[in-house]
């Protein structure tokens, strides 16, 4: 199924705190950060029909946490006009 909107690529500083958090758990960032992102947008990888960038959802409960969280930070009605 081909994508409608184009993908985007961001460059992020990331702060010595996430560094460090990440090398504490032997784990790289970009995979933190691509997990995170797989499970907001309920990305799924699945085995008979894999994605070829990788991103993949750790879970159903993941998936949950991930937009409880987007929309207690607010992000979904933030940046809508006031009526």
């Amino acid at each position: 199924m081909p994508r409608k909107t184009p993908r985007k690529t961001v460059t992020l500083k990331l702060p010595a705190e996430f560094i460090e958090l990440c090398q504490g758990d032997n784990v790289e960032p970009e995979d933190v950060l691509r997990g995170f992102i797989a499970d907001l947008a309920c990305i799924m990888n699945y085995v008979d029909d894999p994605r070829e960038d990788g991103y993949s959802s750790n879970g159903s409960d993941e998936r949950r946490y991930a937009m409880e969280y987007y929309e207690r930070v607010g992000w979904p009605w933030l940046n809508k006009p006031l009526r």
